[in-house]
């Protein structure tokens, strides 16, 4: 790969199989499509934000699968899209370097190896500077994408995870799941997670266990509930999460999960939730949380589009990526 902010071993670029799919279609001249604006790694000379697709849904055990699809739906979705968002006022299309690495490829009857090949693959993205932003794909996925932040800082981090699940089980029969990644990163061998730098931003509804959610508050992490955002709103929940992932730490990481969402509003997903948040309420959250700069790395999971009649949540979560780019944008400034 011939970029110097983006370089990563060869070894590990082996890993990678190139995504060329991005087509704008009708072009106009006064709009400029995000499509235009995200350059094969292999092209590019230097990049602010790394796009990895992880297709991998072999963790999904609780529900229907489909997020494997995820990576190529969503970004099918991006093309639909301008670079320009009136209510924030902000312009990617100039000042914003986005370099897609491809796909991670996965072994799909091998979790162990899946996750390891994507540690390693982010690991060197986050290494050389890039800011990646992984699209998967199962939740599982979140142990090996925020342990590469882990390895490339030397450091405490903080995680926010915006999702309708706490997602720190033991197991799921004895295997490694999208139940237990946050779990997984809390007993990291390195250390470098503690509880009170750990955010639970979203949960809802009657799919929760007490059991984890009292492990949850007695690590001392900061829970946020969908109801206590519907009620006290996105600026109150932003505050509560940066405060707990920023307080000591060297980085911040952010996970979304689509399925934090309503579903009614979001149905193509393995573990709908009712009651969830609004698009509104997640874009606004992704950009408010994205802009800080102690973030460095982040990554969408369980958007199935298999699972999507309709298509509304491969085309919310293609904007979740958009406002990200957005939020990235804005903390260059």
């Amino acid at each position: 790969m011939a970029q110097p902010d983006g370089v990563v071993p060869g070894a590990v670029a082996d890993l990678l199989s190139p995504y060329v799919g991005y087509s704008v279609g009708v072009e106009d001249e006064y709009d400029t499509n995000v499509g235009e604006i995200i350059t094969d790694v292999r092209e590019a000379d230097h990049a602010d934000v790394g796009i990895v697709g992880m297709p991998f849904d072999t963790g999904c055990v609780a529900g229907p699968r489909g997020s494997r699809a995820g990576p190529e739906g969503v970004r099918e979705d991006l093309t639909h899209g301008t670079c320009y968002n009136p209510e924030i006022d902000v312009d990617i299309s100039e000042g914003l370097d986005v370099v897609d690495y491809g796909d991670v490829d996965v072994v799909h009857t091998d979790i162990h190896e899946s996750h390891d090949r994507v540690e390693r693959v982010l690991t060197a993205v986050t290494e050389s500077g890039v800011v990646p932003f992984s699209i998967g794909g199962d939740h599982s996925l979140t142990y090996p994408t925020a342990k590469a932040t882990m390895n490339a800082v030397d450091g405490q981090i903080g995680v926010i995870n915006v999702d309708a699940h706490h997602d720190v089980r033991h197991s799921h029969g004895g295997e490694l799941s999208a139940g237990t990644p946050f779990r997984r990163l809390l007993e990291d061998e390195s250390g470098q997670l503690d509880g009170e730098n750990f955010v639970e931003l979203g949960l809802s509804g009657w799919h929760n266990s007490k059991y984890y959610v009292d492990y949850v508050r007695d690590v001392g992490a900061e829970v946020v509930t969908a109801r206590e955002v519907h009620r006290e709103g996105v600026d109150a929940a932003v505050e509560r999460a940066l405060a707990a992932a920023t307080d000591g730490t060297d980085a911040v990481f952010l996970s979304v999960d689509i399925d934090v969402l309503d579903a009614g509003v979001a149905s193509g997903t393995c573990a709908p939730s009712p009651g969830g948040l609004l698009p509104y309420q997640l874009l606004e959250l992704v950009y408010q949380l994205g802009r800080h700069d102690l973030v460095r790395g982040a990554d969408l999971a369980e958007v199935a589009p298999p699972l999507d009649s309709t298509g509304a949540t491969t085309m919310t979560a293609a904007a979740v990526v958009t406002q990200f780019l957005g939020a990235r944008k804005e903390a260059k400034q």
